[in-house]
């Protein structure tokens, strides 16, 4: 089974940014594609930034499966963008997508995890709170 975003019907396959590394480097430098979700265990204000992100994308905050708001990547932007809210969730979709989805502040999202990312999400919270 792979990483899935579901929102309506429709499920996208999903990279998971699970380590420290993984959260700081996301994206960056890919020239393909690609959509990637960064889940936290303590909901917290996150902010994110384009620096060596090529491809625009749109960024969607989340807190407890509902979409708090939708951001525009600019590629190679060091500007940091995002709710001044607490999220647990941040999902990265190549440019347009969220509109073409529809989604909109206060839509539910879900996701599923493979049987090895929540493995690897079970690891890191022994890892952060161990």
């Amino acid at each position: 089974m792979k990483d899935l975003l579901i929102f309506n019907d429709v499920k996208i396959p999903i990279k998971v940014a699970i380590t420290e590394e993984e959260h700081y480097s996301g994206l960056m430098f890919l020239k393909k594609t690609s959509s990637m979700i960064f889940p936290y265990i303590k909901p917290e204000v996150h902010k994110f930034w384009m620096k060596n992100t090529l491809l625009p994308l749109d960024i969607i905050f989340c807190h407890k499966g509902s979409i708090i708001s939708i951001e525009k990547g600019i590629p190679l932007s060091e500007n940091f963008i995002g709710p001044n809210a607490p999220t647990d969730l941040v999902v990265e979709l190549p440019t347009g997508s969220a509109g073409k989805l529809g989604m909109r502040p206060g839509d539910k999202i879900n996701i599923k995890y493979s049987w090895e990312t929540r493995y690897k999400l079970f690891l890191q919270t022994l890892h952060i709170f161990g």
